[in-house]
């Protein structure tokens, strides 16, 4: 939502959040887009789950509880520490609707390599998923979560609220779940995980670079 301060004539748009962690260096707005993938997917996961009653992927009770659980944890910190998608759309929409806005010009230009990068990912997620099929967009989470901070080895000091979830537990349970399923379900989570790792791989080979005439646009649907 764009706010208009009238003793300045200086319009402003929400984030959508109460204390953002904003990397100041190019090389950690990657790390930035992997946690704004992840806000984005769990917010759409949990808004569809709350509003049409849908049915969890794992069935054992104490194993929801935890999983989903540490989910929605997850999700309430990122909510209050990083943007959603809906803040980069609305950034850019309202700066090409308010061009006399130095403002909003500026920031849409220091939040351009955050929406590269998250756009690639949003690209990627298109490209498997061209039409509203089954997926588990919780798990892909995780493992998009797992493949960047733990097997690659980003540095999550800048958001210290992590380590309070144990990714690699979270993901456990899913997979044991998995083991355990049929194997249209045990092919299903195998996507999932091939999925994820296709999605960071792209984002590892995308490079910004600054330009100055550079017109942003983001995926609405993803």
């Amino acid at each position: 939502m764009v706010k208009k301060m009238e003793d300045k004539q200086v319009l402003v748009i929400d984030d959508y959040c109460e204390h953002r962690i904003k990397p100041k260096l190019i090389r950690d707005v990657k790390t930035e887009a992997i946690l704004v993938f992840a806000r984005t997917a769990l917010e759409r996961f949990f808004k569809k789950f709350d509003k049409e009653d849908t049915e969890l992927v794992l069935e054992n009770e104490e194993c929801t509880d935890y999983v989903y659980g540490s989910l929605r944890n997850l999700l309430k910190d990122l909510q209050k520490h990083v943007v959603n998608v809906d803040y980069l759309i609305e950034l850019i929409q309202n700066a090409k609707k308010y061009p006399q806005s130095i403002e909003l010009r500026r920031v849409a230009k220091y939040e351009e390599p955050l929406i590269v990068y998250y756009d690639a990912m949003a690209k990627r997620m298109e490209y498997h998923f061209p039409e509203k099929i089954t997926a588990v967009p919780e798990f892909i989470v995780m493992c998009v979560l797992c493949i960047w901070f733990i097997e690659e080895e980003k540095t999550s000091s800048m958001y210290p609220f992590l380590e309070k979830y144990d990714i690699l537990e979270i993901i456990d349970r899913f997979e044991k779940y998995a083991r355990n399923s049929p194997d249209d379900k045990k092919k299903l989570f195998s996507q999932m995980q091939k999925v994820s790792i296709d999605v960071v791989e792209v984002l590892k080979n995308v490079k910004y670079k600054f330009n100055p005439d550079r017109k942003s646009k983001i995926r609405k649907n993803r």
